[in-house]
């Protein structure tokens, strides 16, 4: 009796508070998705927590929206329910201002179900509303429901337009300029910071053609290099970043071009918010129709949708779009252009964080002391953070080595001259012209980079790196040298191997995994025969009783796992005793997949610079971090627009802002090629045809 009377006391406490509840969790999921949707652009590891709220959101507020229509279709009471608490699902299922798609992969599936759901979720609403209409609080619900759909169509609207960017069939054949007249005149006309904004957003308008895979005019790349050239490093570095801000918030969030008619319905959405909280607050003073519990609630989501509707209106006002917007109406808001653009809160927003200014890092030997994830968490979680070691800053010092790289490659490339080097061949180069200018170690090492395919380079490298690491930190007893090369190496090596692991299709190769997995198996073979069976390191390399360990499948090898000091002690004996170690490594060589031999051997080539030809450890580093910037930009170079896209949505990549600092001083496949003999060929062709045609 008694169970029975407490499950009856649950129920109807279900009842009660089921719809409220609803409510509230998903107003909470739009406070959370406004929140989390702008603070992914800069920042890293919340894609997990905002994949999972931006899924959710949807699913409550149609869930709700069902029991309203259900509640209102049976309930005899009209006052059982408030009426507007439906249109405010419709509010919500419009989605905040910071975020409108998760990912570009979504966008043409999000488009079609959302037109079509707009016309379904508005009919819905539309019928509570017809079968509550005598209920006094109609008033309210009417401006929120106008509201809500505005909402949801601009939602469709930004989703229609990302589409249309991106069906590449769409887009015109013929090359065409980008730049507008008011746009140069606006930039050439402002000074300080707000000629720098606007030097930004004229980046972002060539780039569009860039990620629409059209072809730049010259016009337009003598003006962004010109733009760019003479900037220091963290000048262009910034102009970038601002940049790939205004892309994320074209391709991601509802905050993009200002125009008269957007001003007009946020307006229009704001002012309803605002006409039905006051309305409710004066109405509910004389009516007393609903509960305690459900006037607080009401007052909850009413103060809701107001307090989102501003945030939003305060974030595009001070957002970059409406200083480029102002630019052109300077003369018409004189006062609203001084107080937005010409104070200090332009300085505020140059220095507001677009992006996190962070590089994975993935280290192969380090991954080897880390117990490996469960397979079946692999299989559903492939991107999870357990290829990610660590994450640190891009320093001013890396930015301005990558420029100064950048900038020396441009050099030597002049579209005007027909017998300059091809811009084919400068984006081809992956390392060994870094070293040309290192005569002695040219022809030691050239191997390492032009004969071999660029995953196995970059794992050579990688190696090699972490070698000449290990070694340059034992002789300075346990310290890291104080090189400034040296980090910038160690940074960038782990950063393209992240790459590899963790986000292989920003890496324009074939079999990006295999190399990496057999190399890793190679050396967990090795580690493996120098441990016993207590698993303490006996050291039996050589030994026939290390040969009972031998025969380990490949399952078995890949969920090995070895303590750092031990993996350590492999390369501090490959270092002691390096031809020993050579041949024990080769016996058990996986093929040519694997990279760790060629990386243990390069390693011990870059070593012996220092003792062989009387090299400074500073040289030798210097060079190597020219060889991983020289990586990094055929890397950059070869990734397809629509990876660098996707890559802001997880808080953006450095190899994307080394991309675009590419292309905008003309090191890009879409940029004016050089004059080309073959024109000039096909020229003379024509005319021996016509002549022999005479």
């Amino acid at each position: 009796m008694g169970l029975e009377i407490w499950r009856q006391g649950v129920e109807e406490l279900w009842n009660e508070w089921q719809i409220r509840s609803l409510m509230l969790l998903s107003l909470l999921l739009q406070i959370i998705l406004t929140i989390l949707g702008e603070k992914r652009k800069y920042t890293v590891g919340i894609g997990d927590y905002l994949w999972l709220a931006y899924l959710s959101a949807d699913s409550v507020a149609i869930f709700s929206l069902g029991i309203l229509a259900r509640s209102a279709a049976n309930s005899t009471n009209l006052n059982l329910i408030p009426v507007f608490w439906a249109p405010i699902l419709l509010v919500h299922l419009g989605g905040p201002a910071t975020i409108t798609s998760y990912s570009m992969d979504q966008v043409d599936k999000l488009l079609i179900n959302h037109l079509l759901q707009l016309v379904t979720r508005v009919g819905v609403v539309g019928y509570v509303l017809f079968r509550l209409r005598e209920n006094a609080f109609v008033l309210v619900a009417i401006p929120i429901f106008i509201s809500g759909m505005i909402k949801y169509g601009e939602r469709v609207w930004v989703l229609k337009r990302n589409k249309a960017s991106n069906n590449l069939t769409m887009q015109p054949s013929a090359k065409q300029s980008c730049l507008k007249p008011e746009d140069q005149m606006s930039y050439y006309c402002s000074s300080g910071e707000a000629r720098y904004l606007l030097g930004a957003h004229i980046l972002f308008g060539t780039s569009k053609m860039l990620f629409q895979n059209l072809e730049l005019v010259n016009l337009d790349q003598e003006f962004t290099y010109d733009l760019v050239y003479d900037k220091k490093a963290e000048d262009a570095f910034q102009l970038i970043e601002i940049e790939l801000g205004l892309k994320y918030d074209r391709h991601f969030s509802k905050v993009a071009t200002l125009s008269w008619p957007r001003i007009i319905l946020r307006s229009v959405t704001f002012l309803s918010s605002i006409f039905a909280l006051v309305s409710f607050s004066a109405m509910i003073k004389s009516k007393s129709a609903y509960s305690k519990n459900d006037r607080n609630i009401s007052y909850v989501l009413l103060g809701g949708v107001v307090c989102l509707e501003t945030y939003s209106i305060m974030r595009h006002l001070f957002s970059d779009w409406t200083m480029f917007w102002l630019s052109r109406w300077k003369q018409d808001f004189p006062f609203l252009y001084r107080f937005l653009c010409l104070s200090r809160l332009l300085s505020f927003r140059r220095e507001r964080k677009r992006w996190p200014g962070l590089m994975g890092q993935h280290n192969l030997i380090s991954a080897l002391s880390k117990k490996p994830v469960n397979k079946v968490w692999k299989q559903y979680f492939p991107a999870g953070n357990w290829n990610i070691h660590d994450r640190v800053g891009v320093e001013i010092d890396l930015k301005e080595l990558i420029f100064q790289q950048v900038k020396e490659k441009r050099s030597r490339y002049d579209p005007d001259i027909g017998d300059s080097i091809s811009l084919k061949n400068l984006l081809e180069e992956r390392g060994s012209n870094a070293l040309i200018k290192y005569k002695h170690c040219f022809d030691k090492v050239r191997w390492s980079l032009d004969d071999a395919e660029f995953s196995h380079s970059l794992l050579t490298w990688h190696i090699a790196t972490h070698i000449c690491f290990l070694d340059d930190t034992r002789k300075n007893n346990g310290f890291a040298s104080t090189y400034p090369n040296l980090k910038m190496s160690r940074s960038l090596s782990n950063y393209m191997l992240y790459l590899l692991v963790q986000c292989p299709t920003m890496l324009a190769i074939e079999l990006r995994g295999t190399r990496y997995n057999v190399t890793t198996i190679h050396l967990r073979r090795l580690l493996y025969r120098g441990t016993d069976q207590a698993g303490r390191n006996s050291n039996y390399w050589g030994t026939d009783q290390a040969g009972r360990y031998s025969n380990i499948s490949m399952d078995e090898l890949d969920t090995l796992w070895f303590p750092e000091a031990q993996v350590r002690s492999f390369f501090y004996e490959l270092l002691g005793s390096p031809s020993t170690m050579l041949m024990k490594i080769a016996e058990q060589d996986e093929g040519e997949m694997s990279a760790l031999l060629d990386g243990c051997m390069l390693g011990l080539s870059l070593q012996s610079l220092e003792t062989g030809n009387g090299w400074s450890g500073e040289k030798k580093w210097e060079m190597v971090s020219e060889v991983w910037v020289e990586m990094m930009m055929y890397a950059a170079s070869h990734c397809g627009w629509k990876e660098h896209t996707d890559a802001l949505a997880r808080g953006g990549e450095l190899l994307t802002h080394v991309c675009l600092l590419m292309a905008h001083l003309g090191l890009c496949k879409q940029c004016p090629p050089e004059q080309n003999s073959l024109v000039d060929a096909r020229i003379d062709r024509l005319y021996d045809i016509l002549n022999d045609l005479e």
